[in-house]
């Protein structure tokens, strides 16, 4: 879906930048080349950016929670 007409900016592209490592919407923008232009979609990038953040910190959660559950089992082998 389309979030800034101004630059063709997508939810994907939102996506894709915090992959990437962005954390801040000027982060978004500087990824694709870019800068908000008319404003409106600000609030649009933020939003989409905080859903974006919430998935890659609890993914990252879970994997730690995962290798820590492997090392708690492999040391009960030993």
């Amino acid at each position: 879906m389309y979030i800034c007409s101004c630059n063709g900016l997508t939810d994907h592209d939102v996506s894709a930048a915090v992959e990437a490592g962005a954390t801040r919407p000027v982060e978004v923008y500087a990824a694709r080349k870019c800068r908000a232009q008319c404003g409106n979609c600000v609030k649009g990038v933020v939003c989409i950016l905080r859903e974006a953040l919430k998935q890659r910190n609890a993914a990252a959660a879970m994997a730690s929670r995962e290798i820590a559950a492997q090392q708690d089992g492999s040391r009960a082998v030993a």
